[in-house]
């Protein structure tokens, strides 16, 4: 029974991780750079002062973020 419980933690442990989705922007503003263990840039994602979301590549673990200076209306 001790094996079954600690087979379904583990099993429910490795979904959830296999499934989280690294950071993206969620500010205006904001924007992400996404690596590849060679440190190449393999995805970038943002979302400009209108709050437009752009994105292309893919999202990784390995990333870099930082945020555009917007001029107020």
């Amino acid at each position: 029974m001790r094996r079954l419980i600690a087979l379904g933690l583990g099993a429910a442990l490795f979904a959830s991780t296999a499934l989280a989705r690294p950071p993206g922007p969620d500010e205006i503003g904001e924007f992400y750079f996404y690596y590849n263990t060679s440190g190449q840039i393999v995805g970038q994602a943002s979302m400009d002062c209108d709050g437009v979301l752009n994105e292309t590549g893919i999202r990784t673990s390995r990333y870099s973020a930082g945020h555009l200076i917007c001029n107020p209306d």
